[in-house]
């Protein structure tokens, strides 16, 4: 009696870890994923759900600057400049048909002198402001536009601002117009 009451117990375990698998294989796991559009647009209010923004870390930025074709947004959702920029970015890139925009939320690498974000730093110091200590780095929101490992294009005109003007302020209908068609002559040449 033991034993069949034992073997009976096996049964029913069994069962119940075949009846578990089946369950675990049959559920939709990427429902509760965040898609990159949903969570830029979080970080972002001034950016639409509708966005062409993929995350990236550095490791990724940095191989893309050395041999890829691709337009790398670099910004943090603190930085109040980002979120209007971002918006005239994802505006123009949608309107010249760019998929796809790499974004990179440089902040704790910058913060923490991340090897990976210091050789980033090392690669576009062409392009940055130097301090007075002669100190190069990356300021938000910055653009870059890369073509066969090259940079065709760079872009960090409201990353250092002088005086106390807000970005709500500055970015006026004809300045917001003039950048949005400065990014769409930016990506005619990338997609040449």
């Amino acid at each position: 009696m033991r034993k069949k009451l034992v073997r009976f117990g096996q049964i029913c375990l069994f069962i119940l870890i075949i009846i578990s698998f089946i369950y675990i294989g049959t559920r939709d796991f990427n429902k509760n994923v965040i898609v990159d559009s949903e969570r830029f647009d979080k970080e972002y209010v001034n950016v639409s759900k509708d966005n062409v923004f993929k995350y990236v870390d550095a490791v990724e930025i940095y191989s893309s600057l050395k041999s890829g074709n691709t337009v790398i947004f670099m910004g943090f959702p603190s930085n109040s400049w980002s979120g209007y920029y971002a918006n005239i970015l994802n505006e123009a890139a949608k309107a010249c048909g760019i998929e796809e925009i790499l974004y990179y939320d440089f902040y704790l690498d910058r913060e923490n002198n991340n090897g990976t974000y210091e050789s980033i730093v090392l690669n576009l110091a062409n392009y940055l402001f130097t301090l007075d200590d002669d100190k190069k780095d990356i300021y938000a929101p910055t653009l870059v536009i890369v073509k066969n490992g090259e940079i065709i294009a760079f872009d960090s005109e409201t990353s250092i601002m002088q005086g106390n003007i807000k970005p709500e302020n500055y970015w006026t209908d004809l300045k917001s117009g003039l950048k949005y068609n400065t990014f769409v002559s930016m990506f005619n040449e990338y997609l040449k």
